[in-house]
């Protein structure tokens, strides 16, 4: 028997690399991950993939004459690499 955990779908970064964002579901819920190809391979004992855990987006109310300047929020489609 088989059972779904996840999702991932394909997608492209602004400089044209390929990369797979998703989600892994567990018990606590959903899991935002990216997977990255290694570009830095150099032995066989290396991984071909990174997989890149994505913090939880917290939403942030500010007020209208002021911008938000939260820096631990993760935008996959950012990740240079």
């Amino acid at each position: 028997m088989s059972r779904k955990i996840g999702a991932l779908w394909l997608k492209e970064t602004k400089d044209g690399k390929k990369y797979f964002s998703g989600v892994l579901e567990d018990l606590r819920g959903e899991i935002r991950i990216a997977i990255f190809k290694n570009d830095r391979k150099e032995k066989e004992n290396q991984p071909d993939y990174q997989i890149i855990v994505s913090e939880e987006r917290r939403e942030q109310h500010a007020p209208a004459d002021q911008t938000s300047t939260a820096t631990d929020e993760v935008n996959l489609d950012d990740i240079p690499f």
